[in-house]
């Protein structure tokens, strides 16, 4: 949990952020704005500068500052870490005239995202709250949010508090009656996708609460931060998601089932994988049974917290191997892009199988039971797959590829047919 830090802006500071402003020139002074920075990432230290100039130093993970008075305008804010490893683009946000905001930020995949939230709702009447939402995660796409009674586990026939929330939308709120609530954030227009529960969130009378949410390494779950005026609370993602694959030979039929904690995942059969399962995040312990018999050996894993994954079964129903991959489900880091990576999971040959989209080579020698990295490729509704092995004739297949989408190639047996899948 993000500790509530309270201190107040030492007057030095203050003139520095007054004197940041790059169009103030003497005069008379307009009311200012009041800024603070929310450093959402769990693990590295943030320093915000404001037209060049440090405004918010050396900023803890997981936490917030007080509010600091500065002239209102346009500036050019960038996000850096202590090490200066880190450095976000330089994003110009203007600050109106006795307006209040948040400033926060977060690293995704070694970039550091920034988002402006205006904190400017009227406070609400006596026994009510007002609570808004900020989708400030590329990765999750559309979101809707259910504020429901605490323990409520079904969602079939509730309307979203909050629907179709989209990365960077202006933030939108709505008054309660002050209670406990568990939230609820779902895929858009799919209450059993189901992205980060907060439970018992405790609202009480003219409290202004805001709920942000950011990426995961996974990238369809989320994070969450509560934001008051007081301060901020972290709310992270609890889970993982899990699914299963199977590469057995499809002749025969042979069922594969996973649990993975206390949670059962849906059996599958060759070549149609399973969907992603919300499991306990961190777990170790996990079983994989093929054609009736548990596998005896199985790789170390750890499902960690937000992260996607696939329980690989390959080889044959007598023998089965089992191969966790890990799956990143981020969206391309350029727009217009897709992303593409193989698994073999069906040919055992020296030089292993190397991939190509519209002659760009995406994977090069992917040997049996592995996965390649990702690979980003222009999405095109024409785009020619060609799949290579040493000394054979090559595959190839013409399908559409959608930007932003995130696509894993599946290799199953001998024959090179390749199943593409959209994981995202």
């Amino acid at each position: 949990m993000i500790k509530l830090l309270k201190y107040l802006v030492a007057a030095a500071v203050a003139l520095l952020l007054t004197a940041c402003h790059s169009g103030h020139s003497g005069g008379a002074v307009a009311s200012p704005a009041n800024l603070r920075f929310v450093n959402a990432a769990p693990d590295v230290s943030l320093t915000v500068t404001l037209n060049g100039a440090a405004a918010f130093s050396n900023t803890a993970a997981s936490s917030a500052t007080a509010y600091a008075q500065i002239t209102a305008g346009s500036y050019l804010v960038t996000v850096t870490s202590t090490s200066t490893s880190l450095v976000s683009p330089a994003v110009t946000l203007a600050l109106a005239t006795g307006q209040t905001y948040s400033l926060l930020a977060y690293v995704r995949d070694g970039a550091v995202i920034i988002t402006l939230i205006n904190e400017n709702e009227t406070v609400p009447p006596a026994g009510f709250a007002t609570l808004g939402v900020s989708n400030a995660s590329p990765d999750s796409g559309a979101l809707d949010v259910f504020v429901v009674a605490p323990g409520t586990t079904n969602l079939a026939g509730l309307a979203p508090t909050f629907q179709s929330t989209a990365f960077r939308a202006a933030p939108i709120s709505t008054t309660l009656v002050a209670g406990t609530f568990d939230m609820v954030l779902t895929a858009a227009g799919n209450p059993t996708d189901v992205r980060l529960v907060v439970p018992s969130v405790v609202v009480t009378g003219g409290e202004i609460l805001t709920l942000a949410f950011t990426s995961t390494i996974g990238g369809a779950l989320v994070n969450g931060v509560l934001l008051n005026q007081t301060g901020a609370t972290a709310v992270p993602a609890t889970n993982a998601r899990v699914r299963i694959v199977s590469a057995l030979p499809i002749s025969g039929s042979s069922s594969v089932s996973a649990t993975v904690g206390s949670t059962t995942l849906a059996s599958v059969f060759a070549p149609n994988p399973g969907i992603y399962t919300l499991v306990t995040g961190g777990t170790t312990t996990y079983t994989v049974t093929a054609a009736g018999t548990a596998v005896a050996t199985l790789p170390a894993t750890t499902f960690a917290v937000g992260g996607d994954y696939t329980i690989l079964v390959y080889g044959t129903a007598g023998a089965p191997i089992v191969e966790v991959l890990t799956d990143n489900n981020q969206v391309p880091s350029v727009g217009g892009n897709a992303k593409l990576r193989l698994v073999n999971a069906g040919v055992n040959v020296a030089g292993g199988l190397t991939l190509y989209d519209n002659s760009v080579q995406v994977a090069s020698s992917v040997g049996y039971g592995a996965a390649s990295p990702y690979f980003g490729v222009v999405a095109s509704s024409a785009s020619i797959l060609e799949l290579i092995q040493p000394n054979v004739t090559p595959v190839s297949t013409t399908l559409s590829l959608t930007a932003g989408s995130v696509y894993t190639v599946f290799v199953i047996d001998t024959t090179l047919t390749m199943y593409v899948i959209r994981d995202r």
